[in-house]
């Protein structure tokens, strides 16, 4: 292997996105911005619409995406985005990824880091701070408290009145739902 699928490679293990392979490096490092070029593992996905698995790439869409630093560098990710044309029901679709936050141009680790920065300091010292506009990271911002919040909405109930230490030695003092 030659240094370059080494180093590519390499990033692709710090960048640390499971879904996602870098395949270039735009831009220099030795400046305050780093822009890697990614595409998914996967070329593949589940149609939205009927459920069927699709691999017939229709159209490829590139999307700058907000990441988090890599060293000094402010990191932007150019995601390569394919487009499916199912075969079953012929209708176009974009999978989603998880690691991108939807309706966003940020990974959700990029905005969970601005959410625990916005909470001991302010979203003009974050925006600053992460080279984003003040008003896309609030906006980002109260998307993401609200998905949160959402998310911790729809765990079921498991327990009421726990007792930690029943609970722990599962002695059954605690009631269960």
């Amino acid at each position: 292997m030659d240094t370059m699928t080494n180093g590519l490679e390499a990033l692709t293990v710090l960048l640390g996105l499971d879904e996602f392979e870098v395949v270039a490096i735009n831009g220099d490092p030795k400046q305050a911005k780093m822009s890697l070029v990614v595409v998914p593992r996967v070329a593949a996905g589940l149609c939205p619409h009927c459920g069927a698995l699709c691999d017939k790439c229709h159209a490829c869409h590139e999307r700058k995406i907000a990441d988090l630093p890599i060293g000094r560098c402010l990191t932007e990710l150019t995601v390569c985005c394919f487009q499916f044309e199912c075969w079953q029901c012929h209708r176009f679709f974009t999978p989603p990824y998880r690691s991108i936050a939807e309706g966003t141009h940020a990974t959700e680790r990029f905005l969970e880091r601005m959410a625990q920065m916005i909470g001991f300091s302010d979203i003009a010292n974050t925006a600053t701070f992460f080279g984003v506009a003040e008003k896309t990271l609030e906006t980002w911002y109260y998307q993401y408290v609200e998905r949160q919040n959402q998310a911790r909405a729809s765990q079921p109930i498991r327990s009421m009145g726990i007792d930690e230490l029943s609970l722990k030695k599962n002695i059954g003092s605690s009631v269960v739902c």
